[in-house]
């Protein structure tokens, strides 16, 4: 080969790649808007975005494949999670996770941070990044199928969807807040009693952790259900 040869194929290979570069980075910012939802970006959600800068939440959680791995992963978080827990979270970790093995520090987060971290967890929530992480596709599905669509899910997966960020079935969800299992066992409320904690939990156990449950009264009544079904010890029904 000679240094011609070598010289024009080295030009056409660097101002191709070049070209095809440049071409995608433009066709990036085009469909940045269809992706990342960039119409819903408001000032609520800037003020979330620098909430979560402020307290260095990068330190532990990671979002958007950035981040610590010592802490849940919080791109779906707002799907898996749900807005009241989000904000009991944040702001009393100390009693949500008294009986985790994973601790997070209190870190003076106000009830308006709060607020403003989950309409900048619930925008990141919907940004198309090709289902990731994996593991919260369950919670993004239940989600949005449990209140308008509930019968297109089973039992187990409106449960989960409502409540396993914190509540674990066997192998499924998270154990911060008990196993529905044990949870049957030692409760003694009726339906109507669980369907008003899930909704209301202060005004049936004044100083508990959890807080009020954002879901409809048939998803608060199927997840009645399901408890007292796991305390009669009944197989669940899909």
């Amino acid at each position: 080969m000679t240094g011609k040869t070598a010289k024009t194929i080295f030009w056409l290979g660097t101002l191709s790649s070049a070209i095809i570069f440049l071409w995608l980075t433009y066709d990036f910012h085009q469909q940045e808007p269809k992706f990342a939802k960039t119409d819903q970006i408001n000032d609520q959600v800037v003020a979330g975005k620098k909430v979560w800068h402020k307290y260095n939440c990068n330190d532990c959680h990671t979002i958007l494949g950035f981040g610590g791995y010592y802490a849940p992963d919080m791109t779906k978080a707002y799907y898996r999670l749900g807005e009241n827990n989000i904000i009991s979270i944040v702001m009393n970790p100390e009693l949500v996770y008294k009986d985790s093995f994973r601790k997070m520090p209190h870190l003076g987060v106000t009830k308006e941070e709060a607020v403003n971290l989950v309409v900048f967890l619930k925008w990141v929530g919907t940004i198309e990044n090709r289902h990731w992480p994996p593991q919260d596709e369950k919670f993004v599905k239940a989600f949005r199928l449990r209140e308008a669509n509930a019968q297109k899910l089973d039992k187990t997966d409106i449960i989960m969807g409502a409540c396993g960020g914190c509540h674990s079935l066997e192998t499924l969800g998270r154990k911060i807040a008990g196993d529905f299992n044990d949870i049957a066992k030692r409760i003694s409320y009726d339906k109507d009693t669980l369907v008003k904690y899930i909704h209301d939990p202060q005004s049936v156990k004044p100083g508990t952790a959890m807080p009020p449950q954002n879901v409809s009264p048939e998803t608060a009544a199927i997840i009645s259900d399901f408890i007292l079904s796991l305390k009669a010890g009944k197989e669940v029904q899909k």
